[in-house]
């Protein structure tokens, strides 16, 4: 019999020891719902749940950006049916100036509204954005070329923004304290505060030039090459986002301008109501083209949409598997260590009154 060591205690100890630390694991568990409450208890899965949880959250945003781009789709669809709508007034109206019973007078009458019209359609076009991105005039997506000489750095100027300028070239010029720029048939001049960091709409033609502190009175100048680009949706996260992840149109192939839909002969005559009238069949055709590719994008955005859906759902799953706790499971056994862990305390209590035994022994 000994008294320096009691073994049996030690060992006693040894188990509650584990089994507290298993009850404490086990109600980490059960009160948070997750199998893995740190990286110790599975790193792998953790690391394999991690990945899949971010996914998840990409997915989720892909799926928004659907939705958002069938909204920009669906404002686009909505204006083209107006600007068709303007094409079928115009038509009825060529057809009217188009016939020896309408007097030079009725066909300028005509011609008025036919004109009002034309304008409407350029008016609606340059008006029909979302977030500041012109959708049918054939600049969605359009892009400024880098190489354009407005963006030395010698001119003060250090951004350019497109607020629905389409394909085509731009230059800026500036004088003493004003800035002017023009696309050739349409100019526009603003004031220029020397020295100051300025923010200059051109409004007028789409663009907005950010400059710096170090712009001159005189120093804006150069060419703006605006390039025809892509309206780009990303609607997917499978790691190929330059790719199969995207959906893309062209921002040509939205350009309905009065000039694009080349509809510019006015009724005046028997013989211009008749090429007019030829000209607004041809602008139809490109309107319905227009909105076939507008159709044809929101379908398969759709379909995009439901299968990220399905994959965030396969996703969620998987997650789950690895990162979720089985209820049931753990707190059987919880239940069994709470009970090893009321064993062990007793048993504990039992080896440290078992050298009580010695005193007997030395009492003589």
């Amino acid at each position: 019999m000994r008294i320096n060591t009691n073994v049996s205690a030690l060992r006693a100890q040894g188990n509650l020891t584990r089994v507290n630390e298993q009850v404490a694991s086990s109600m980490a568990k059960l009160s948070s719902g997750f199998r893995i409450t740190r990286a110790a208890d599975d790193a792998a899965g953790l690391g394999i749940a991690n990945v899949l949880r971010a996914d998840i959250r990409s997915l989720g945003q892909a799926a928004r950006n659907s939705e958002q781009a069938n909204s920009v789709l669906n404002i686009a669809e909505g204006a083209a049916g107006t600007v068709q709508k303007m094409l079928e007034r115009m038509k009825e109206l060529a057809s009217q100036a188009a016939s020896d019973n309408v007097d030079s007078a009725g066909r300028s009458r005509i011609t008025t509204e036919y004109q009002a019209l034309r304008n409407e359609i350029d008016r609606t076009v340059a008006t029909v954005k979302f977030q500041g991105n012109t959708l049918l005039n054939g600049a969605f997506g359009a892009t400024i070329d880098t190489a354009s000489t407005a963006l030395a750095t010698t001119t003060g100027v250090y951004d350019i923004k497109l607020t629905g300028a389409g394909a085509g070239a731009l230059t800026l010029s500036s004088g003493l304290n004003v800035a002017t720029l023009t696309n050739g048939s349409v100019s526009q001049t603003l004031g220029v505060t020397s020295a100051t960091k300025q923010s200059l709409n051109f409004s007028s033609l789409g663009v907005t030039i950010e400059t710096t502190s170090a712009v001159g009175a005189a120093t804006l100048a150069g060419n703006i090459t605006v390039g025809s680009g892509s309206g780009t949706f990303l609607v997917s996260s499978s790691g190929q986002y330059s790719g199969n992840d995207k959906i893309s149109i062209s921002g040509s192939s939205l350009n309905l301008q009065s000039s694009s839909l080349t509809i510019t002969t006015d009724p005046t005559t028997l013989a211009n109501a008749q090429s007019a009238l030829s000209q607004i069949d041809v602008a139809i055709t490109q309107v319905n083209t227009a909105v076939g590719v507008i159709g044809s994008l929101q379908s398969r955005i759709e379909i995009a949409t439901e299968n990220v859906r399905t994959t965030m759902q396969n996703f969620s799953a998987a997650e789950s598997t690895i990162r979720d706790l089985d209820m049931a499971q753990e707190m059987t056994t919880f239940t069994k260590n709470q009970v090893l862990s009321q064993a062990g305390t007793a048993m504990l209590a039992q080896a440290n009154s078992a050298g009580q035994g010695i005193l007997t022994l030395l009492r003589g």
